[in-house]
C-alpha cells in the first residue's frame, strides 16, 4: 500500500525528533526497503533538510527551549496535524543540541544502522535482575515471559518486568536491578515501587504491624498505599523518608547526595543529623552531607522520564553524560578525557536507541566510537 507523501512528511518529522515508536520505526525500515517511491521521497526530505540553512535558527533558538518541544512531542496523540514543510523549521529546532559554548545546529539525516558490534555488545551486556533472599538464596527474575517460583516461604509471580508474590516472611530481602535495565515490584502492603537501573531495594515480604520500612540505593519511584496505623519509610544512606499515602521519586545516585522529588500527597524528608524537611507536590529536596538540604520545582516528566525508557541532560560534560549513559544502556564507554575537556551536550537518550545516541554523538561532539572488548571507546 502506497505512503501518502504527507504521510511520508509526517514520520520524517518524528523522524527528525526521535519521536518515532518502535511500531512506526520499523514501518519506515520496511517501507525503505521495499517501496522505491518512499525511499525516493525519504532520500529527498535528507538532502533538503540537510541544506537548510543552518545560521538563521542559531540566533533565536536554545537547547533548553528545543528539548522542551522534544518533550511536548513525545506527549502528542497518536493522531498528529499534518505536517508541511512551513514547519520543517520548527521541527528542526527540537534537534538543536548545546556543544561547549556553541550550538551546532544538528539535522539528522537519514540514519545508518551502527555496526552490529555495538548492537550485540549491548545484548551481550545484559545481565538479569536478581532477588537475593534473607537467608542468602539468589532467585533470577525473568524479565518477559510469566514465571512462577515457588520457594520454601514465598511463591513468587513475574511477568513483564514486574514481581508479585505471596509470602508472610519478615526477614529483609533485596531486589538487585542491574545497569541497563528498570524493574517493578508490588509490596504486600499494595505499595507500587519502580527501580531504575543499578539499584538496589531492601525490605521484607510482610511488613511487620507498627510500620513498614524499606531500604534504597540507586533511583526508585514509589506510589505508597494509604495505612494510617503504620507510616511507610523509605531509608538511604543519607536520610529517610516518611509517608502516610503519597507518590514521590528518591535519588541517590549522585555520591554524598540524595533527591527526593514529592509528586503528589506530603512527606518529611530528614537526615542522620536532625535536620529535617518537609515537601508539597512538586518540590523537590536535595539533601547534600556537607550542606543539608535545599529544595527547588522540579520538571515532573524529566525526573519520572526513566520509567518509559527516557533520560533528559541539560549542559552535561561529556564526561558526566557517558557515566549516566554506561548506567542507562548497561554498557561500559571509555571517553578520551583531554580531546573532550570543556565539551558539554543538551539532549535526550532512548533506552531502545543506543545506535542513535551514538550516531548523535559522532554528528554533534565531533568525536567516533569503536567497539573494543566489552566496551565502546570514543574519540
Amino acid at each position: 500500500m502506497e505512503t501518502s507523501q504527507e504521510k511520508i512528511f509526517e514520520l520524517y518529522i518524528q523522524h527528525l525528533s526521535g519521536t518515532l515508536s518502535a511500531e512506526e520505526e520499523s514501518y519506515v525500515q520496511r517501507q525503505l526497503q521495499n517501496d522505491p517511491a518512499f525511499y525516493a521521497e525519504w532520500q529527498l526530505l535528507s538532502k533538503e533538510a540537510a541544506n537548510m540553512h543552518a545560521g538563521d535558527y542559531l540566533q533565536r533558538i536554545d537547547s533548553s527551549a528545543s528539548l522542551e518541544q522534544v518533550k511536548q512531542h513525545r506527549a502528542l496523540p497518536v493522531a498528529r496535524p499534518v505536517i508541511t514543510w512551513r514547519r520543517i523549521a520548527t521541527a528542526a529546532a527540537v534537534v538543536v543540541l548545546l556543544i561547549g559554548s556553541g550550538a551546532v545546529f544538528f539535522l539528522i539525516n537519514k540514519r545508518h544502522p551502527a555496526p552490529l558490534t555495538a548492537n550485540a555488545l549491548l545484548r551481550q551486556a545484559k545481565e538479569p535482575v536478581k532477588l537475593v533472599l534473607g537467608q542468602g538464596q539468589t532467585v533470577v527474575l525473568g524479565d518477559s515471559t510469566h514465571q512462577t517460583i515457588a520457594l520454601n516461604n514465598a511463591t513468587l509471580n513475574t511477568s513483564q518486568g514486574a514481581l508479585q508474590y505471596t509470602s508472610a516472611d519478615t526477614m529483609l530481602n533485596t531486589l538487585e536491578v542491574p545497569v541497563g535495565e528498570t524493574y517493578k515490584l508490588a509490596l504486600s502492603d499494595g505499595t507500587e515501587v519502580w527501580l531504575n537501573a543499578a539499584t538496589r531495594l531492601r525490605f521484607p515480604f510482610m511488613f511487620g504491624q507498627s510500620t513498614r520500612e524499606v531500604y534504597v540505593e540507586g533511583e526508585a519511584y514509589f506510589s505508597v498505599a494509604k495505612d494510617a496505623r503504620r507510616p511507610f519509610v523509605v531509608r538511604t544512606a543519607l536520610t529517610q523518608v516518611q509517608v502516610l499515602g503519597t507518590a514521590f521519586n528518591i535519588n541517590t545516585y549522585q555520591a554524598g547526595m540524595v533527591k527526593t522529588s514529592l509528586v503528589s500527597g506530603k512527606v518529611v524528608t530528614s537526615a542522620k543529623d536532625g535536620a529535617q524537611q518537609p515537601l508539597s507536590p512538586g518540590i523537590q529536596a536535595d539533601y547534600n552531607a556537607a550542606a543539608g538540604f535545599t529544595t527547588s520545582h522540579f520538571d515532573e516528566e524529566e525526573v519520572l522520564s526513566w520509567r518509559d525508557g527516557v533520560y533528559y541532560y541539560h549542559h552535561m560534560p561529556l564526561a558526566a553524560l557517558l557515566s549516566a549513559a554506561s548506567r542507562f544502556y548497561g554498557v561500559r564507554f571509555v571517553l578520551d578525557q583531554e580531546k573532550m575537556a570543556g565539551k558539554s551536550v543538551t539532549g535526550l537518550m532512548d533506552r531502545k536507541r543506543l545506535e542513535d545516541f551514538l550516531s548523535d554523538l559522532k554528528t554533534t561532539a565531533h568525536i567516533d566510537y569503536q567497539v573494543v572488548g566489552n566496551e565502546i571507546t570514543l574519540r
